[in-house]
């Protein structure tokens, strides 16, 4: 049996791996749009975004308790096989596409198979011991983050280079990877024993403890707001960017690069404060973190909309995505620490669930508030954070008051 450390290490690697690739092909499906399979129109384009974009969270949201209560019933690594095998084959067949409503069906697949997040936390929650949790959290944010970062700066120059089909023929063949990193050196963790009662087969998961209680429902509705600010306004920065520098033929053919770079940067920073978070969090309070992360969150994304040219958007960028990695690793702890060992597979599905509610809604309210401005999707990306904030607020009032 190997020590939890050399499982997580292989773990992180892997899941880091899987972020890669997913960041390879995601930032380009604009682009792939407009440019490849022929949708010029921009009312069109904005709209087929938002649904393309939206369909894999709306599916993973449905999908993501079942594989959460799956994992908690059966193995936690098979789950996580499942994501990283299944997103290789889906994505890969995404090369060959040639009219938008193929890649929607695909994205939407996509959703139901996937869940690399969900499934690689659960299982680090599982195995890690209770005093390095949040450490460990923060360092696989980190590994995702930094695959965020990596992976958009790699799509965007495969794009540019060698078309943008190249970029999910390297989502496939990366999370395929990932894959085999997982089978041959991360050991299934050992699970908490399930009564017999309880062990009987149920395809939807009890989520009466979790709808029970306030603090957790607390934390999902955060989760949503984090999610749907997030995707309000990422799947309109390359559309942006482009509206952003002059209508020459040179500097339009590097859009997908430039986008990978902003993308990548901001990622970067993302995983700089999963780490800091993760080491830092619980001496500061888990509660009182997360309220700052969010207030600054908002606070830096707000001037985004002001920007005239990819360095300042790039900047702003890169503070904003600072405060919103800090915020994962919190989230996530919260949970680890809150919820039964015996459902914690559950949980997890449960909040990836919300989450990816929150990444359906965001690019369906971008591509509305694009119709009015691209600059508005910045400004609506602020609101939503704040409201979350003032969530947790009012819950930690409610809390103190008892």
């Amino acid at each position: 049996m190997k020590s939890w450390k050399a499982n997580f290490t292989a773990l992180l690697i892997a899941q880091t791996l899987a972020m890669v690739g997913f960041g390879l092909s995601t930032p380009v499906i604009p682009l792939f749009l407009e440019e490849d399979l022929g949708l010029t129109d921009p009312v069109r384009l904005k709209i087929w975004v938002g649904l393309i974009q939206a369909s894999a969270s709306v599916m993973l949201a449905i999908f993501a308790p079942i594989w959460g209560h799956m994992a908690d019933m059966f193995s936690r690594r098979a789950m996580l096989l499942r994501a990283m095998f299944g997103g290789a084959l889906i994505i890969s067949l995404m090369t060959f596409v040639n009219a938008p409503w193929q890649l929607l069906a695909l994205k939407g697949i996509q959703g139901c198979l996937t869940g690399t997040v969900a499934a690689a936390t659960v299982m680090t929650a599982g195995f890690t011991p209770a005093a390095e949790v949040a450490f460990a959290l923060g360092l696989l944010q980190t590994g995702i983050a930094t695959g965020n970062s990596l992976g958009p700066l790699i799509g965007g120059v495969l794009s540019d280079f060698l078309g943008h089909r190249a970029a999910f023929f390297g989502t496939g063949v990366t999370l395929a990877l990932a894959g085999l990193i997982v089978l041959k050196w991360v050991e299934n963790d050992r699970q908490p024993k399930i009564e017999k009662q309880d062990k009987k087969f149920r395809l939807f998961p009890d989520i009466k403890p979790i709808v029970n209680n306030p603090l957790l429902l607390s934390l999902m509705f955060v989760t949503f707001g984090v999610q749907a600010a997030n995707g309000t306004a990422g799947p309109m920065l390359p559309l942006f960017l482009k509206s952003l520098v002059a209508d020459t033929a040179e500097q339009q053919m590097y859009i997908g690069s430039s986008t990978g770079l902003v993308l990548g940067v901001g990622a970067a920073t993302s995983a700089l404060a999963a780490v800091i978070m993760g080491k830092n969090a619980l001496r500061f309070g888990y509660w009182r973190s997360l309220i700052f992360c969010l207030t600054a969150c908002a606070i830096s994304t707000i001037p985004q909309a002001f920007v005239t040219n990819m360095y300042q958007l790039m900047t702003l960028r890169a503070v904003s995505s600072f405060f919103l990695g800090g915020t994962s690793p919190v989230i996530s702890a919260i949970i680890a620490t809150s919820a039964d060992k015996k459902s914690q597979g559950t949980a997890f599905g449960f909040n990836s669930s919300i989450s990816s509610a929150g990444a359906a809604l965001g690019p369906m309210i971008g591509s509305a508030a694009a119709m009015l401005s691209y600059r508005a999707v910045f400004t609506v990306s602020a609101v939503i954070l704040l409201m979350a904030t003032l969530t947790i607020i009012s819950r930690q009032r409610k809390i103190a008051s008892k």
